[in-house]
């Protein structure tokens, strides 16, 4: 057996205890070996999953989770399993109160055509997709879709959720083509970057002056941010057109 190179002992390593579904403890030989332990686990996910269920002698098959996505630190000095995320279906009411529970600045949208959800490895939602009519009056109702919202939770672990909003998006827009429309869009702040769209091959098409939906001739309770905001769209979309960094100032 190898010298552990920090402390001199035998290199140790097993699982101490695994309990919930995400959850295990390692015991090393010593803790810079535990350190550089997390750290292999972390730099190659596929390979750290297969030495896991090697190390543990089956304990994390007989779980009959899905296939373990990575290893992550769960900021708190202690390790987690992150499963491979699987979207689900869910109802209206359960999105609108996920969303109510979750959503930093923003209620549960009113509308609904369709939605989704995303688990990481127990079925519990961690993140949650709302399709529907475009908010805007002067959008064709029939033909386009907006992401009303979408949300994840962010009272976990964010290494759990890495890839939920870009696979929800990435699930609407392919929903939208399927069922005929002709054009799905979503708002985010201008303030935010857009990665998560970006990653679902979403492009920028404008952006909004913002300012109250208040008016004298339809009186209106903003709920929502008033800031200027971008519109993104799917890339097979009709009449889409990217929005260059230059124009970033048109608005609409």
């Amino acid at each position: 057996m190898a010298k552990c190179i920090h402390c001199g002992d035998d290199e140790s390593v097993e699982i101490h205890e695994v309990y919930g579904y995400r959850d295990f403890l390692l015991d090393t030989c010593c803790e810079s070996f535990h350190k550089d332990v997390v750290d292999f686990l972390n730099k190659d996910p596929k390979t750290a999953a297969k030495w896991l269920m090697g190390l543990s002698d089956g304990i994390l098959l007989q779980m009959q989770q899905p296939k373990l996505r990575r290893v992550i630190d769960d900021g708190l000095g202690s390790l987690m399993l992150d499963w491979n995320l699987t979207l689900v279906p869910v109802e209206q009411r359960t999105a609108k109160e996920f969303v109510k529970r979750h959503h930093r600045h923003c209620p549960p949208p009113a509308g609904w055509r369709f939605g989704a959800g995303v688990s990481n490895g127990n079925g519990n939602l961690i993140g949650v997709i709302m399709v529907g009519r475009p908010v805007a009056r002067t959008l064709n109702q029939n033909e386009i879709l907006e992401v009303n919202r979408l949300c994840v939770r962010d009272d976990i672990p964010q290494g759990l959720v890495w890839n939920a909003c870009s696979l929800l998006y990435g699930w609407a827009s392919k929903q939208a083509r399927q069922r005929g429309f002709k054009k799905i869009i979503t708002y985010v702040l201008e303030s935010e970057s857009g990665t998560t769209l970006r990653a679902a091959g979403w492009v920028p098409e404008l952006k909004t002056s913002g300012g109250s939906w208040n008016r004298k001739t339809r009186q209106r309770v903003d709920k929502t941010t008033t800031q200027p905001k971008i519109r993104w769209t799917a890339p097979w979309c009709q009449d889409q057109f990217t929005l260059q960094p230059e124009n970033l100032g048109a608005t609409a």
